[in-house]
């Protein structure tokens, strides 16, 4: 079968490679149609992800964990699975170890061994993938490009949760980035008002297209966050990853208000300490999300699939896939989520 294999840093090579092994009992095999390019592919691309946690290097890897794909082949009996040759499926990247912590107390997105596919086994951009038949998701009419966005949706709607937000509070979302929009249309999910904040104007006019009540450049956040929320904003996510922003957070929270950390970042960021106590607000963080994130996820999808899908793009054949992750890299602000083509 033909797959893009991220062979080193920064290296890509579009070939031939071994099909997989047919699915066993309680797997399927997967026919993927479209990937989308997200920003931890571009850290682990860029060798910006470290191995040594891992047991070694993580290349050669074939990446690709926004997947959209169609069922080709049941493993074993799975006549009480409700699925079906020819379905269309999101993908739950995520396995967990199911004993360490955090899976007994039903926190499998932060297990302390978990694996995702297209990180540390191969994923979704290639003509063929095996994956357990309960980590896929039918989507039913669902166009692929939506179905490969459900996934990016499901980390906002995990981080969303993480705030405990309610239908009629008020919300901040910091950063018009793929994620930072897939919160905005979580929150929107929920009931809330929101406002983005975000730089490059092409994304705050993204943001007002897909719902968002309010956006703003950063440069005039405090003032209108404030007048937005009528005082301080009972929830703020960030999803940018910059030092700066999460001071930011700090400065227009509500007293007993939540901030959530969504944006990935190696870096350090300092930050005062006595709003801590002064304001009494909680700082959470997110990751990936739970299997019942995906499920919501899909009905987000769903309920915004028009102005949505009309946002999703540019698409690039497989051949064409380092060419894909080089214009993520160097434009991202160009796309909401820029996606490869494996097949159909």
């Amino acid at each position: 079968m033909r797959a893009a294999v991220t062979t080193s840093p920064g290296v890509l090579e579009v070939g031939n490679v071994d099909d997989p092994a047919g699915p066993g009992p309680g797997q399927v095999l997967l026919r993927p149609e479209l990937v989308g390019v997200c920003g931890s592919d571009l850290h682990l691309f860029n060798g910006h992800l470290p191995a040594a946690e891992h047991g070694g290097s993580l290349f050669p890897v074939i990446q690709g964990h926004e997947v959209c794909a169609v069922i080709e082949e049941l493993g074993g009996a799975r006549s009480s699975s409700g699925l079906s040759v020819g379905d269309r499926v999101a993908v739950w990247p995520l396995t967990s170890c199911g004993s360490c912590y955090p899976c007994s107390i039903g926190r499998a997105s932060v297990c302390d061994a978990f694996e995702l596919i297209g990180v540390h086994t191969d994923g979704g951009l290639a003509e063929q993938l095996v994956v357990a038949a309960d980590h896929v998701f039918p989507v039913g009419d669902l166009d692929a490009s939506l179905g490969a966005f459900v996934e990016p949706m499901a980390v906002a709607v995990h981080a969303v949760e993480r705030s405990r937000l309610g239908a009629g509070e008020n919300a901040v979302v910091l950063g018009g980035g793929p994620i930072g929009q897939a919160c905005m249309l979580a929150a929107k999910a929920k009931g809330a008002r929101v406002l983005l904040s975000e730089p490059v104007a092409a994304r705050r006019e993204r943001a007002l297209a897909l719902g968002a009540d309010q956006v703003t450049d950063p440069s005039d956040l405090v003032a209108r966050s404030r007048d937005f929320a009528g005082g301080g904003v009972p929830v703020v996510l960030d999803t940018t990853g910059v030092p700066a922003v999460l001071r930011s957070a700090i400065e227009i929270v509500a007293s007993a208000g939540r901030i959530v950390v969504v944006g990935i970042s190696g870096a350090d960021a300092p930050v005062p300490l006595g709003p801590f106590t002064g304001k009494e607000f909680d700082l959470l963080g997110s990751s990936c999300h739970e299997r019942s994130d995906v499920e919501a996820a899909i009905d987000v999808v769903r309920s915004t699939a028009p102005a949505l899908g009309a946002a999703l793009g540019p698409e690039y054949a497989l051949e064409e896939a380092a060419e894909a992750f080089a214009f993520a890299g160097a434009h991202p602000e160009g796309a909401t989520k820029v996606l490869v083509r494996v097949t159909g």
